[in-house]
C-alpha cells in the first residue's frame, strides 16, 4: 500500500483535510464512495471518500482520473451533501494537480511495473473550528499566541516551489517559520491569525 500522512490546509476558521492512498487491486469491486462524521467536539464537519480503479492495461489517461475525483471531492453531487463552506478555487487547483501527480506517479513507478489494478482512494474533509470549545480553552489559559512567541519562532529558509502555505495557500517563499509540531507557514500569516482571535 502507498499513502501519504494526509495534509491539513487552514483558510482561518475553515480547515480542509486531504489524504490519498492506493493498494493493488485484487478484484473487480471498488467500493461505494460515502461520506462520515467527524468525532471531535472541537471541528464541525465531515469526510468525503473517493475511489477509482487505475487499470494500467487500459492504457488510462490520468486526466480523467483527476478530473473524476475532483468532481466528486469538490462539486455537487446528489450522492453527497453539500459542502457548507465553499473551498477555494485555488485550493481544488492544487490539490487537483496532487491527484494527478499522484496517479501518475503510482501508474510509473517501477515498484509497481507487475501490478495492473490499483484501488485509487482520496479522503477529503471541510471543517469549522467550534469557537464555544475553544473559548473554554481560553478560560482554562490558553489563547492566541502573542507577537513575541511568533517572532520566537525558528525560521526556515528555501523549501522549495513546492511549498504552500496552509493559510493563504500562496506558494514558494524563501522564508517561513516553523510551529514547534513541525508545521511550516509565513510569519506574517502566523500574525494575522493570532490577531483575528
Amino acid at each position: 500500500m502507498q499513502t501519504d500522512s494526509g495534509s491539513w490546509y487552514a483558510d482561518f476558521r475553515t480547515w480542509y483535510y486531504f489524504h490519498k492512498s492506493m493498494v493493488e487491486l485484487t478484484q473487480d469491486d471498488i467500493p461505494q464512495d460515502y461520506e462520515e462524521e467527524a468525532h471531535d467536539p472541537r471541528l464541525c464537519g465531515r469526510f468525503r471518500y473517493c475511489h477509482a480503479l487505475l487499470d494500467r492495461r487500459n492504457d488510462v489517461d490520468p486526466n480523467i482520473l483527476c478530473n473524476m475525483f475532483c468532481d466528486k471531492l469538490f462539486g455537487e453531487s446528489t450522492r453527497f451533501l453539500q459542502w457548507e463552506h465553499e473551498v477555494p478555487e485555488q485550493f481544488k487547483v492544487n490539490r487537483g494537480s496532487e491527484i494527478f501527480n499522484y496517479i501518475d506517479s503510482v501508474s510509473r513507478a517501477e515498484i509497481n511495473k507487475d501490478i495492473d489494478k490499483f484501488l485509487i482512494t482520496v479522503k477529503f474533509g471541510v471543517f469549522k473550528v467550534d469557537i464555544d470549545n475553544y473559548r473554554d480553552d481560553d478560560e482554562n489559559g490558553f489563547g492566541p499566541a502573542s507577537k513575541s512567541s511568533i517572532e520566537a519562532l525558528e525560521e526556515v529558509f528555501d523549501l522549495g516551489p513546492e511549498f504552500e502555505c496552509v493559510i493563504c495557500l500562496e506558494e514558494g517563499e524563501k522564508k517561513v517559520k516553523c510551529m514547534p509540531c513541525r508545521h511550516v507557514f509565513h510569519g506574517r500569516c502566523i500574525e494575522e491569525m493570532a490577531s483575528k482571535e
